[in-house]
């Protein structure tokens, strides 16, 4: 009887896992001041988990795009190497604002809330594709997505009006809290996933159905 071989690995393995955990990683260190538990100084704090999870992102970037995974590619340089690293770099600069003792000029911070601002609703707004993308992977994934866009218009809204230690800027902070236990959730779904090479943790079901492919 003839005995069929097992399918090798790819070569370069799925870094998928790797990367939601560390975008879970990054949020929660950040979570204390977007949700108000902290004074907005400890930001500074998240500096190190910031520039190590860095790391992991590009690699993680780098795998996925060689892989042709575009949608993956694309949402952990955004959400990772883009967003994640200009927040490090920003708590590395509070940190040496505050080593050297030096104060921001009231018409540098108030201009700083504004460009947050701005920098929040351009991300709100790579939101909503993505979201609709990660609706064809779960339905929860796509809800989670759409409710953390929720929270950073939100957070965008407040530091327009420059109060984002207000209400609503720390619900916001809470909507975004959810989205990073999912990423947790689902960077140990594909961590166990892929090394027992079969769905062992569910995602639940897809929002959307994928076309068909074109006929040859």
């Amino acid at each position: 009887m003839e005995q069929k071989a097992e399918q090798p690995l790819p070569a370069w393995a799925n870094p998928e896992a790797l990367g939601f955990i560390a975008l879970g990683i990054v949020i929660f260190s950040a979570v204390p001041f977007l949700c108000g538990w902290v004074h907005p100084m400890s930001a500074i704090a998240t500096a190190p988990w910031g520039i190590a999870a860095l790391i992991a992102f590009i690699t993680v970037t780098i795998i996925l795009f060689r892989n042709r995974n575009l949608m993956g590619g694309v949402a952990f340089g955004f959400l990772g190497i883009l967003l994640c690293g200009a927040v490090a770099l920003k708590a590395v600069q509070g940190l040496m604002m505050l080593l050297y003792n030096v104060q921001a000029p009231p018409p540098l911070a108030a201009g700083g809330f504004i460009t947050d601002a701005m920098v929040w609703v351009a991300i709100g707004i790579v939101l909503i594709p993505i979201g609709y993308l990660a609706g064809y992977r779960s339905k929860a994934f796509a809800g989670f997505i759409w409710l953390a866009d929720v929270g950073v218009f939100m957070m965008a809204a407040m530091s327009f009006l420059r109060q984002p230690e207000h209400t609503v800027a720390i619900v916001g902070g809470y909507f975004v809290f959810i989205l990073a236990i999912w990423f947790l959730y689902m960077g140990i779904a594909e961590l166990v996933n892929g090394v027992l090479r079969r769905p062992v943790i569910s995602l639940g079901k897809p929002l959307f159905k994928r076309p068909a492919p074109p006929q040859a």
